[in-house]
């Protein structure tokens, strides 16, 4: 059976000329002139390509496109735009229609007969495609009705556009931008529980999941297992840790009467990472008690392609700020970033009592690492050292290069006594490592400094200040030591 071609143009001499042309090659040629007719013809004959001209009465071609390529009966044929058009916006409208190819009036018949025939080779219509298709004739009334239906879906996508776009100024502004976004994506999108996980680049922060419990309340239980489930999906995350992952409610529920109390109840769980250039810049998740796929919701698309948009200028907002505050070689955040963040952390323990202490670390006889072995090897014992620390603490304690090989650790909600444990053992670990670069083995130690904001220290300078004076005594009492200023000024661990 010959392939079934629909030319479509206005102009009758056209028409007459392309279709001979066609039929000489022994294609079943079928004549539309204009895009209305040549709609309803669509599915009357079921045409293995659709040949069009642009610029028609009542429904041009680019319109034509659009609606064919919008409606599951019929995307799948080719359509191939020609036209005496031939500007650069021109071509932009035909690729955003939909159409297969765009080509010029002015082409020779030879070239245009070449790609009628490799876009029909490239794009076969299968006899059952074609019998659904016959099996559902239009109406000028069904034509006007799917004409605003594109156009009210494409004022939709563009009204989403927008308003996602909008969201871009809050970048600096990370709880309005959460709020914002769940405030957009509640009001086109049904669930019981969102959750948005806004990814940085410091691996040191603790990973969130914000979350907007849309109608009803959620128990604590099925709190944490949605966070565990969503974490547990994200590539590249870390071994989930109760202290590395948390919660941030958003939203509270409007009906507080029907509460969510089984994980079980939910009949859907969409979880999606969010990735561009191969890092995870965030992650998005929907549940629901009803059974819904949210793959299949009409804007799902341009959500996700929004939403990994303004994920991705966020994580590289983040990544501006991060390299600000941090140490190029270590990792580690910076001196300017400890005198903010001490500041900060002292105050907030006086206005919600709560432990705090710090430990000054230094690395013993580091001159004479760089004198022997050279400036490189300092270099990887620093970095080293710093990856044993990171790897040694909970990401809720802050690790600070404070300045050449001395180090410092801002240990939240922490008391003296629970300190010193973990600090023990980061010395052995120290001790025990074999530091080897280039061929060259050695060992190093480190001295510890440690202090709490026990009743004595009034300021964070104080707090500091104790600190910097135990490290003295540790590094004049034999080194390779945690000393702990304490109320006696002074305490020994080893």
């Amino acid at each position: 059976m010959s392939p079934k071609i629909l030319l479509i143009d206005d102009s009758a001499t056209q028409l007459e000329i392309l279709k001979l042309n066609f039929s000489k090659l022994g294609y079943d040629v079928i004549t539309a002139k204009d895009g209305s007719e040549g709609y309803r013809m669509v599915f009357e004959v079921a045409p293995d390509l659709i040949l069009s001209d642009i610029v028609m009465p009542n429904l041009n071609g680019y319109q034509l496109c659009r609606l064919l390529k919008n409606n599951k009966s019929t995307q799948k044929i080719p359509i191939i735009l020609l036209t005496v058009l031939d500007k650069k916006i021109d071509k932009f409208w035909g690729s955003k229609s939909g159409a297969d190819k765009f080509i010029s009036k002015t082409t020779n018949y030879e070239e245009i007969e070449e790609i009628v025939k490799k876009n029909i080779e490239k794009n076969p219509i299968s006899d059952e495609y074609k019998k659904h298709l016959l099996n559902n004739s239009v109406s000028d009334e069904t034509i006007q009705n799917q004409i605003n239906s594109v156009l009210d879906e494409l004022l939709m996508n563009s009204t989403f556009l927008n308003e996602f776009r909008d969201l871009g100024e809050f970048l600096s502004h990370e709880k309005v931008l959460i709020e914002k976004t769940f405030k957009l994506i509640g009001s086109f999108v049904e669930y019981n529980v969102a959750g948005l996980f806004l990814n940085t680049p410091d691996k040191n922060e603790k990973n969130i999941l914000h979350i907007d419990i849309g109608k009803n309340s959620v128990s604590s239980f099925v709190m944490e297992k949605i966070k565990r489930d969503f974490f547990a999906k994200m590539p590249g995350v870390s071994t989930f840790t109760i202290r590395d992952f948390g919660h941030d409610i958003v939203r509270e529920p409007v009906n507080k009467n029907q509460p969510v109390l089984n994980f079980e109840e939910f009949k859907t769980a969409h979880i999606l990472p969010l990735i561009s250039n191969g890092d995870l810049v965030g992650g998005v998740c929907f549940y629901n008690t009803e059974k819904c796929n949210y793959a299949e919701f009409k804007f799902y698309k341009t959500m996700i392609s929004e939403l990994l948009l303004l994920l991705k200028m966020r994580f590289l907002y983040s990544q501006t700020e991060y390299l600000s505050v941090t140490d190029g070689l270590m990792g580690l955040y910076n001196r300017r970033h400890f005198e903010y963040n001490i500041e900060r952390e002292f105050l907030r323990t006086k206005r919600y009592p709560s432990d705090l202490s710090l430990a000054m670390i230094d690395i013993d006889h580091f001159k004479n690492v760089n004198d022997t072995y050279g400036h490189q090897f300092g270099d990887y014992v620093l970095k080293n050292i710093s990856d044993i620390i990171l790897e040694s603490f909970r990401k809720t304690d802050m690790v600070y290069r404070y300045g050449g090989e001395e180090l410092a650790i801002i240990l939240t909600e922490t008391s003296l006594e629970s300190a010193i444990i973990p600090l023990e053992r980061l010395k052995n670990k120290i001790a025990k490592h074999q530091f080897t670069y280039n061929g060259k083995t050695t060992n190093i130690t480190i001295s510890i400094g440690l202090s709490s904001n026990f009743m004595d220290i009034q300021t964070q300078e104080e707090l500091v200040e104790s600190a910097d004076k135990a490290l003295y005594r540790a590094k004049q009492s034999g080194r390779n030591k945690v000393v702990a200023y304490s109320y006696e000024k002074f305490s020994n661990i080893t």
